[in-house]
């Protein structure tokens, strides 16, 4: 088959110019001439994968050295090759058979093709070549590498030819020639066995700049144009076309396509995947680093919060505990004198038929006794040792009790009651009359602030808790998805002045005018719900008026 090639190439050198003055199709038969213009469209199907040779690029563009000898012999032919993508060089081979295509760009001549092909004399003739990574003192052959291990292509012509005539050889079955050439670079295997083409074509695709060709073996890879068998004339068309094909067009197409020059390291994709693999790295660890900072930063914000907090609560239980004992104290010493008072107003009254102004004064008199001794009961409530007397119920039964208290004056006030207490509310531990306390002065407050003509809400009910639940308080009691009980204490007055919300809970102050109020109600109410390991909230609502929430543990089993 190369004596054939050969005597192609050299009859080219004779050919062309005996022709170089008149147009190829003149110098066809008229039988020839007469079956171009019956077939204007021949159908050509390439192996899509065979690089440098043939293959569709990712635009679907035939490309390759065959496909620049399909263009040359297009301009000659006058004729149009339709091009047929195909999925892989079996389905290729298997349309070939069935007569669905006419032609192939690159093939080698087999006696299996011959049944249904015909070839031209090769126009595309490679040297084998053995590809190493290794300097070795003698001149590789196939031969010498009987104790190497060399890696080949399964099914290639290479893999056929060393496991027949070779098979002292260690063969390295690999995949594919990236493979086979990673392989050899790495040093897993001491030589590649493979074509000049294919092998060049790949070692600059992956920009390996370690290997070099250590031998040109004798054996070659010769590939032809093939042709339908039933289609003689179109086989003798093109054998005669590639006559036309000067040396130069086949070394323009040749360098085009094959380049054994060492690949610069810049331009080995090895290189460039290492240095980005490594620049990666660098950014991953300095990220993981700023991350980490990140996290270290916001751990020591929270905890210095937590302390600030801590120690705010710690000064602030003191605090209480002063205020408290200062209380007791001073309602001992108060509350006698008061009882002394009151006794001598109800002796008078008693005694004197007192009229006019005087019945006023001693009316005014009895009146800030009674707010000297509600300021008295508070200072006692605030400052008495906390023990509750705990007992399992239900807390709707509680928040019941509690409105029935105040329902006289929700109906003078014309007040609306609105309830919306969850029917299957589990038992937990309580003390309902401190609670019963605690709710009443709720009540008692929404309605005071709401003045008449508003609408008082209660809600219960069993809630999974999400993170708008957990205040700073609540954070350290409730996990986030825990389910607590809630209560919600709603009134549709004028809300609490924002600036004032966070003074609510401390001990004497009230938003009531003077004499109103003590200003202990709710701090005794916090600190009641706080002994039952629960939490209270107030704060104003998005409409109007203000909102109590309540939230209490689930005891176990419930």
């Amino acid at each position: 088959m190369i004596y054939r090639a050969i005597a192609v190439l050299a009859l080219c050198a004779i050919v062309i110019p005996a022709q170089a003055g008149s147009s190829f199709i003149d110098s066809l038969s008229e039988e020839e001439r007469a079956w171009l213009k019956d077939n204007p469209e021949i159908r050509l199907a390439p192996d899509p994968d065979f690089p440098p040779f043939e293959y569709f690029d990712e635009q679907g563009e035939y490309r390759g050295m065959a496909a620049d000898y399909i263009k040359l012999l297009e301009s000659r032919l006058g004729v149009r090759f339709e091009i047929i993508q195909l999925k892989s060089w079996d389905e290729v081979l298997a349309q070939a058979r069935a007569h669905k295509i006419d032609m192939f760009g690159a093939a080698a001549e087999t006696p299996q093709r011959l049944e249904y092909m015909r070839f031209t004399p090769p126009h595309m003739v490679m040297p084998g070549v053995i590809v190493t990574a290794r300097d070795f003192a003698e001149r590789l052959t196939l031969d010498n590498l009987r104790t190497m291990k060399v890696a080949v292509v399964s099914g290639y012509v290479w893999h056929d030819l060393i496991v027949h005539r070779y098979p002292e050889i260690r063969l390295v079955i690999v995949p594919d020639i990236t493979t086979g050439l990673q392989m050899t670079s790495f040093g897993l295997a001491d030589a590649m066995v493979g074509d000049m083409a294919t092998t060049s074509h790949f070692i600059h695709q992956e920009g390996i700049t370690n290997l070099r060709v250590g031998t040109r073996l004798k054996q070659q890879l010769e590939l032809a144009l093939a042709t339908r068998r039933d289609w003689p004339e179109l086989n003798t068309i093109l054998e005669k076309a590639l006559t036309t094909i000067t040396p130069a067009e086949h070394e323009r197409i040749r360098s085009r396509w094959i380049r054994l020059e060492s690949p610069s390291l810049f331009q080995s994709k090895t290189f460039w995947t290492a240095i980005l693999a490594v620049s990666g790295g660098l950014g991953l660890i300095i990220l993981v680093i700023a991350l980490w900072n990140r996290t270290l930063k916001r751990q020591v914000d929270r905890r210095t919060r937590d302390l600030r907090a801590a120690q705010m609560q710690l000064i602030q239980a003191a605090k209480l505990e002063s205020v408290g004992r200062l209380a007791a104290g001073v309602a001992h010493e108060v509350k006698n004198p008061l009882a002394i008072i009151q006794m001598g107003i109800d002796y008078l009254r008693g005694v004197v038929n007192i009229t006019g102004e005087d019945a006023q004064a001693m009316t005014d008199m009895e009146d800030a006794v009674t707010r000297a001794d509600t300021v008295i009961k508070g200072l006692l409530d605030f400052s008495r040792e906390k023990k509750l007397l705990k007992q399992k119920k239900d807390i709707n039964e509680v928040i019941r009790e509690s409105l029935r208290f105040v329902s006289h004056e929700l109906k003078q006030r014309n007040i609306e009651l609105k309830e919306y207490l969850e029917p299957t509310m589990p038992e937990f531990e309580m003390d309902p009359n401190k609670l019963q306390q605690v709710f009443i002065n709720l009540f008692t407050n929404a309605a005071q602030a709401m003045g008449k003509d508003g609408h008082l809400i209660v809600r219960s009910n069993i809630k999974a808790l999400n993170t708008d639940d957990l205040n700073a308080d609540a954070a350290g009691i409730f996990r986030q998805g825990e389910r607590a009980i809630v209560i919600q204490v709603e009134d549709t007055g004028p809300g609490i002045d924002e600036a004032k919300v966070a003074k609510v809970f401390d001990p004497f102050f009230t938003t009531k005018p003077v004499g109103q109020g003590t200003g202990l109600g709710l701090s005794v109410s916090r600190n009641i719900i706080e002994l039952h390991g629960g939490t209270i909230v107030l704060r104003n609502r998005a409409s109007d008026g203000a909102s109590a929430v309540l939230m209490f543990k689930i005891s176990d089993g419930a």
